[in-house]
């Protein structure tokens, strides 16, 4: 039998039991599964171990999370920052440098969209709703199997061969977004109120680059959904 691609999922740091624990949402293991690769659950780490990770892995996955330190992108604190874990940011940032120097598919979710940005230079926008006039409901309270808002699709981008469509309706937990982005990336779909929801490498053959501001791994059978997660694999497999 033909070997999977391995996917390395990042996780996040909690207070569990007593003990300090790594934390990821089962979702994203079965969305890789059923697309035809084999997860793995990646631990936080210091920096330095991110490039041995790239050891085993044939494509990462920047799963969502807290917000960024915004140390990170050297800016101070905004009054609506909420948890960070900078040991988290820093071990991340590792894997995105790491990945581009080998070519490793990287597929970036919620925060994984701003550690992507802020890896190669970008910032963040700290808190969509006291910033940003007008703004739509970023943070909804339905189901997160239930899309709440809508996004436009660039018509020339990889989002929008993968997805079929220009127009797509999404499911939403963030209250922070891409700033200023980031060199060797563009923007691919925008919220109605403009907020940056999903980013892509310009040259994709220099380091496949995919990174979505909602939660694909959350829309159940969504058939747009799995063809993300199946193109993902199909990059993985190609890199092998």
């Amino acid at each position: 039998m033909m070997k999977k691609p391995v996917i390395g999922i990042t996780s996040s740091s909690v207070h569990y039991n007593g003990h300090e624990s790594s934390m990821l949402p089962i979702s994203y293991c079965d969305a890789i599964t059923n697309a035809g690769g084999l997860p793995v659950i990646i631990a936080v780490a210091p920096e330095e171990m991110a490039e041995q990770w790239l050891d085993v892995c044939d494509g990462i996955i920047l799963s969502g999370g807290e917000d960024m330190d915004p140390y990170t992108y050297h800016e101070e604190p905004h009054p609506q920052l909420k948890k960070t874990i900078i040991e988290r940011d820093q071990f991340e940032i590792g894997l995105v440098h790491a990945a581009r120097k080998r070519k490793v598919p990287i597929l970036a979710i919620c925060r994984g969209v701003h550690v992507v940005n802020v890896a190669l230079g970008g910032t963040i926008l700290q808190d969509i709703e006291s910033i940003v006039p007008n703004c739509i409901q970023h943070t909804q309270k339905a189901s997160s199997k239930t899309p709440s808002h809508s996004v436009k699709i660039e018509g020339n981008s990889f989002l929008s061969t993968i997805l079929g469509t220009q127009e797509v309706r999404v499911n939403s937990f963030h209250h922070q977004a891409v700033n200023t982005l980031a060199l060797g990336l563009k923007v691919t779909a925008r919220a109605h109120d403009g907020i940056l929801e999903a980013i892509e490498a310009i040259n994709m053959e220099e380091g496949w680059i995919l990174g979505v501001q909602w939660h694909p791994e959350e829309m159940g059978t969504n058939y747009q959904m799995d063809q993300l997660f199946a193109e993902f694999i199909k990059a993985c497999e190609l890199g092998k």
